[in-house]
């Protein structure tokens, strides 16, 4: 008895249908852009296979699915201006201070899909590169990004190694968790920030404050400046006339020792003189005190009766011409002369 194998029979005539559908259609070419990714999904085996960028690519379509994936730097721009962002109106990220000021601020999210991660992305997440930033990287980043910037003061908003720094940890925040789902995250950017109305016009205040304290301190620092060079040059002017003033005594000290010393020499001079008067006039009175006086003044009289001129007297007729010797030497000088000898001999010894 001859039995028929209808398993493989139904096998042989899938194959068979198959080759004819083949034959009847043949391949479709299936080409990528210069940043794309293709990947081919085969629905008989449920495998992906990834196509490289910038080629044409030719399969079955019946039995294989096809998708592209652009690969390239994308920037999810999110700000308050109506037509700079990915989305129109505004789109800024709004979040509170640690402090508890309402602030808002431009992100901008700088990420791109992991080649070799492409078929997990289609399978798990999203059709293609534009719903992906929609539906996982956008409220991804927005969540994320807050929880950081929630983490500032409103001052360190206006630090800019502060925000440079929670940019750089939100960075690292959001990558860790898109990383899992083939999503590279590059760098995150905070663009301006503002806060409230009333707090802003509170800071603006507060600025212009510091800036006038600033602009203050820095012409108090140039005036005391100037008053320091000021005082250097006057300093230095003083110095100069004490240095003079110095100077003028040392040589005035130096004339009035010169003075001092010449005075003294002409006072010696003049003490050596008068004791030698005084000692010739001791000698001469002491000789006029000798027994030898007489003599002496004798002898004066001579040298100054030699001086005067001496005249005849006439004789009276019938009568004698009486003379009166002292008066004659009264008249003669003779006399006055030695009493001044001796006067001046009497003061000298006084002296």
């Amino acid at each position: 008895m001859h039995t028929t194998n209808r398993p493989a029979a139904l096998f042989s005539t899938l194959g068979l249908l198959f080759l004819a559908a083949t034959g009847l259609t043949g391949c479709v070419p299936h080409t990528t852009e210069a940043t794309e990714i293709g990947v081919k999904f085969n629905k008989l085996t449920g495998s992906y296979e990834l196509k490289e960028p910038g080629a044409t690519h030719f399969f079955l379509p019946i039995i294989n699915d096809w998708k592209t994936y652009d690969v390239s730097l994308r920037n999810l721009v999110m700000t308050a201006e109506a037509a700079a962002g990915d989305r129109d109106g505004k789109d800024d990220l709004r979040f509170k201070t640690r402090d508890g000021n309402d602030i808002e601020t431009d992100v901008t999210v700088r990420w791109r899909i992991d080649a070799t991660k492409v078929p997990q992305v289609w399978k798990t997440v999203a059709p293609d590169t534009d719903t992906l930033q929609e539906r996982l990287v956008r409220p991804q980043a927005r969540a994320y990004i807050r929880d950081v910037m929630n983490r500032l003061n409103s001052e360190d908003f206006y630090n800019p190694k502060l925000r440079f720094a929670a940019a750089n940890d939100a960075t690292a925040l959001l990558a860790a968790h898109l990383q899992p789902y083939g999503v590279v995250v590059e760098q995150v950017l905070l663009g301006d920030f503002s806060f409230k109305a009333e707090y802003q016009n509170l800071i603006n205040a507060r600025k212009e404050a510091e800036k006038t304290a600033e602009k203050l301190e820095a012409e108090i620092l140039a005036t005391q400046e100037v008053n320091q060079a000021n005082l250097q040059a006057k300093v230095a002017e003083l110095s100069e006339q004490l240095t003079r003033a110095q100077g003028d005594f040392e040589q005035a000290k130096r004339n009035a020792d010169a003075y001092v010393v010449q005075r003294q020499q002409q006072a010696q001079a003049t003490l050596a003189e008068k004791a030698a008067q005084a000692e010739g006039i001791r000698k001469e009175r002491s000789a006029l005190n000798s027994s030898a006086g007489d003599a002496y003044v004798n002898l004066q009289l001579i040298e100054a009766l030699q001086k005067k001129e001496i005249r005849q007297l006439p004789k009276l007729p019938g009568g004698n011409t009486i003379v009166d010797g002292n008066r004659l030497l009264e008249q003669l000088g003779v006399v006055q002369y030695r009493q001044q000898v001796l006067d001046n001999a009497r003061q000298q010894q006084d002296q």
